[in-house]
C-alpha cells in the first residue's frame, strides 16, 4: 500500500523535533503494516484551524489524484483542529478509498 505522512506544528515556538517525532511514529506504524511511505507533507507554524495550509492542500490534491492509499498522522489534531473540516475531509478521503490512520490516538477509518 502506498502511504504518505502529514505532520504539522502550529506555532514557531514548538520544538523543531516535533515534525520528526510525529513522522517517526507514523513511519513505525507504516513499517508494522508493511506499507511503503512515499511523500511526507509538512506544515510548520500554521494553525490546524486554517484550511489554507500549503502542504495540507498538496496532500488533499494528491489524494484526489489517487497518488496514495493511506494517510498517516500522529494524531487527528495534526490533520485539523476544525471538527467540521476534519470530518468533511476524512469522509472525502474515505470516498476516494484512502485509509486515514491517527497513530497516537488510535483512529483508523477502516474501523
Amino acid at each position: 500500500m502506498r502511504a504518505v505522512i502529514y505532520t504539522r506544528v502550529s506555532t514557531q515556538g514548538q520544538r523543531e523535533t516535533s515534525h520528526d517525532d510525529q513522522a517517526r511514529n507514523c513511519e513505525q506504524r507504516a513499517a508494522r503494516e508493511g506499507w511503503a511511505v512515499g511523500q511526507r507533507y509538512t506544515d510548520h507554524g500554521i494553525s490546524g484551524s486554517k484550511r489554507d495550509r500549503p502542504a495540507y492542500q498538496r496532500m488533499l490534491a494528491d489524494a484526489a489524484a489517487g497518488k496514495f492509499e493511506a494517510l498517516l498522522v500522529d494524531d487527528l489534531s495534526r490533520f485539523s483542529r476544525d471538527s467540521v473540516e476534519q470530518e468533511t475531509e476524512i469522509r472525502r478521503l474515505e470516498r476516494r478509498k484512502v485509509r486515514v490512520v491517527g497513530v497516537s490516538d488510535g483512529y483508523d477509518s477502516t474501523s
